[in-house]
């Protein structure tokens, strides 16, 4: 059997017309699409880059940290030196000093 002939009625140059448009509309939203898409690995990509600079800001703020650690901990050093060393110095004047007398214990040695 042959292919039945097109209607009378139909015009070729409409249906192909019709065939266009139908391509570009599917063009046109195959492109929305892929921006969309574009759009949201730029925003990824902007977020890792974000995230990126967080993380060096963060490990300068880590090393900062460190130094006054290690700057505090030399200032724990010598304080504790100087409190041993006032402790030292406080025991050996104890140490030096001759106790003062209690009148009451002179007055209990008299008596007896």
């Amino acid at each position: 059997m042959s292919e039945a002939a097109p209607p009378d009625d139909a015009d070729p140059l409409a249906e192909a017309g019709a065939r266009l448009e139908r391509a570009v509309s599917a063009v046109a939203a195959r492109m929305d699409g892929l921006s969309r898409r574009a759009g949201d690995a730029g925003a990824e990509s902007a977020a890792a880059r974000s995230a990126d600079e967080d993380r060096a800001r963060l490990a300068a703020a880590l090393d900062e940290a460190r130094g006054r650690e290690h700057e505090l901990a030399g200032a724990a050093r010598d304080a504790s030196a100087a409190l041993v060393q006032a402790e030292q110095a406080l025991q050996a004047l104890l140490d030096a000093k001759p106790a003062p007398e209690d009148p009451a214990v002179d007055d209990a040695e008299d008596e007896a």
